[in-house]
């Protein structure tokens, strides 16, 4: 079971720093796995450093948590967030589901990282077994439109 609860209490200083965190986290999703990048056309071919403090950057930072948090602050009654997430990420964006474990993944050595007091073993574990359960939910999103990506 999820405590919510630990996770949400993290999730609200993480808004205060959203577009630095997010930053963060698109940076090192690059750097470990570098294929990622092609999947966001306006960072293709740039590198790291190139990226690193641009609009574009900051602009999806904070599209990729604001998306995030929508979803975890729904306590696990996330069933429409997750639907519309998944939708334009397999319509649009054409993104294939294990990014989502990926990402998240990403996110929660990010935060504990960033807030090493609030991210003591128990939160982390908190985090990890909401991601575990939003990316679930993606992935049967994405099983449910034959995805083929």
């Amino acid at each position: 079971m999820v405590d919510w609860e630990k996770v949400n209490s993290v999730w609200s200083a993480v808004e205060s720093d959203l577009t630095a965190i997010g930053q963060n986290i698109l940076l090192r999703l690059f750097e470990q796995y570098p294929e990622s990048q092609n999947h966001f056309p306006k960072f293709k071919n740039k590198s790291l450093g190139e990226l690193k403090d641009t609009a574009d950057i900051k602009a999806q930072a904070d599209t990729v948590l604001s998306a995030l948090g929508n979803i975890v602050k729904k306590k696990g009654s996330h069933s429409q967030p997750v639907k519309a997430l998944a939708a334009t990420h397999i319509t649009t964006h054409k993104i294939p589901p294990h990014y989502f474990t990926k990402i998240t993944t990403i996110a929660v050595d990010v935060l504990s990282e960033m807030y090493p007091s609030e991210m003591n073993a128990q939160v982390q574990a908190a985090f990890s077994g909401a991601f575990k359960i939003i990316c679930s939910d993606i992935e049967k999103e994405y099983k449910a439109a034959n995805f083929q990506g």
